[in-house]
């Protein structure tokens, strides 16, 4: 949720260097404030794909986790079959004997 809370900072960050721009009224100024909101929105696109990079490593990293407990899980109940199945047949062994 906070990745969400910096992008919406930056996009507000961003409505206010618009805004900033419009107050200009020559032509070389808009000209001047239109080229200064051009390069904050590169910024905030910048920032915006850095953080989506980081919010996807992290993703990636715990799938990873998740998948590694979900083999080692089933790594364990395999075994606790084949010890129980083991049992079992010395059981029936003892049984018939």
């Amino acid at each position: 949720m906070s990745a969400l809370k910096s992008l919406f900072t930056l996009i507000a960050a961003a409505a206010l260097a618009m805004l900033a721009a419009c107050s200009t009224n020559t032509v070389q100024g808009v000209k001047q404030d239109a080229h200064l909101v051009k390069e904050k929105a590169v910024e905030v696109k910048d920032k915006v794909v850095d953080k989506a990079i980081e919010v996807k490593d992290v993703v990636v990293d715990k799938s990873i986790e998740v998948k590694d407990k979900a083999v080692e899980g089933g790594k364990a109940a395999g075994q606790a079959v084949g010890s129980g199945l083991e049992k079992a047949g010395e059981a029936v062994k003892g049984a018939t004997n």
